[in-house]
């Protein structure tokens, strides 16, 4: 049984060549030549079954924001920071991003800390 599934969300650049990650888990970059930032996110439960995974994606858990700083688009996903519990036991979620950015995009990733500069 895999309790596993995948959702994708676009973010405008609106002009600015800096993109800021600060998402709790492993994240693999891509570089494309569209406009645009293409998240795919992928979510796990060792100790869930799928409709729980939907359940949680209605209420918005994966849900991920975007905020224009200056130059950087600031990329967050707020509702992954909350444990969540059922039945008293924490769920335990496996959380992971590819993200694909635009060429000549700086990317800086929040955690652990790091800084890259993408290129092809």
């Amino acid at each position: 049984q895999n309790n596993e599934k995948t959702f994708t969300k676009a973010f405008n650049m609106e002009g600015r060549d800096r993109i800021k990650l600060d998402l709790p888990g492993p994240v693999d970059l891509k570089v494309w030549n569209k406009p645009t930032v293409r998240m795919e996110i992928t979510v796990s439960l060792a100790n869930g079954n799928m409709s729980m995974l939907d359940q949680l994606a209605t209420v918005g858990r994966y849900n991920l924001k975007s905020v224009a700083q200056d130059d950087i688009l600031l990329i967050t996903a707020p509702n992954l920071y909350r444990e969540v519990r059922v039945k008293g036991v924490e769920l335990k979620e496996r959380v992971s991003y590819v993200v694909f950015v635009p060429q000549d995009v700086e990317v800086i990733l929040h955690a652990p800390p790091a800084m890259a500069t993408v290129e092809n």
